[in-house]
């Protein structure tokens, strides 16, 4: 990795870059509002802290890099660029503190400076350290690589991919497939919409729908989400995550078309009643 005339390390955006972006838990699990590029962005520098790392450095992306990682022009980058600043310096993620069950906010960052020369330099708050530093150390972290959240086009999708690779353990999906369940309340929390589509019915189409499809048109992962009911509320979702080439599922139902070999979930409208 190099460094720019200050001393900064230098930010290399490769989407063919075997190194993870690895968080806590926690921070997995917490509140945050960035906007699609600021998101990404952020989980590029976190991508950069290296497993035996102590301490957590100042990056800059350069130029061109920024501009392949948005998808845009870089000569329309300057357009684009005060916003992401400015949402990246006035947002923080909120992580529930155990003990006290009450949300502790961590700014993201303590700079984000734009350089037209040079790039963009980023320094990350130190109180973020415990959540991105020595997680080797730690039970329970969440790592993937990052080509796996660049080509999507909401943030409520990168979120929903990371709380179910929080869940999955491991990467490899069997033939049958394997079910994640997710409360309601974490998926409101992590996309920090919970006061917001209130009807579970918009709920489903604004966040769920948008963020599975996401998910769906780039990688090779294919769901059914099942409702699960406590009382008459829904109460959380079964994602049944099914490799692409799975042969019975319909993409336009996301139901299976037939009984295979092999036991799987029935489709959508099954209910669960949790006590």
């Amino acid at each position: 990795m190099g460094k720019d005339k200050d001393g900064q390390a230098l930010l290399p955006i490769n989407t063919n870059d075997e190194r993870y972006v690895a968080q806590a838990n926690e921070f997995v699990e917490g509140r945050q509002n960035l906007k699609l590029n600021s998101a990404k962005i952020m989980r590029a520098v976190i991508m950069q802290i290296n497993a035996d790392d102590d301490d957590i450095n100042g990056y800059t992306i350069t130029i061109p890099e920024l501009a392949a990682m948005l998808g845009i022009q870089p000569s329309n980058l300057y357009h684009e660029i005060d916003n992401i600043t400015n949402d990246i310096t006035s947002k923080a993620v909120e992580i529930k503190d155990r003990k006290s069950e009450k949300f502790v906010k961590f700014p993201w960052v303590k700079k984000c400076a734009y350089d037209p020369k040079v790039g963009l330099n980023v320094a990350l708050n130190d109180e973020i350290k415990p959540f991105v530093l020595n997680l080797k150390s730690r039970a329970h972290y969440t790592q993937y690589q990052i080509q796996e959240i660049l080509q999507l086009k909401s943030v409520y999708g990168i979120r929903i991919f990371e709380l179910l690779e929080k869940e999955q353990y491991s990467t490899k999906i069997p033939p049958e497939g394997k079910d994640v369940e997710l409360t309601i309340e974490q998926i409101r929390i992590a996309c920090d919409c919970q006061n917001k589509y209130k009807k579970i019915s918009q709920f489903n189409a604004r966040v769920i729908d948008t963020a599975i499809k996401d998910i769906e048109r780039v990688s090779n992962r294919r769901f059914i989400c099942t409702y699960i009911k406590r009382g008459r509320s829904t109460y959380a979702i079964n994602f049944h995550i099914i490799p692409w080439y799975y042969p019975y599922y319909d993409e336009k139902t996301r139901t299976i078309l037939e009984s295979p070999k092999f036991e799987v979930p029935s489709p959508v409208e099954k209910e669960y009643h949790v006590y």
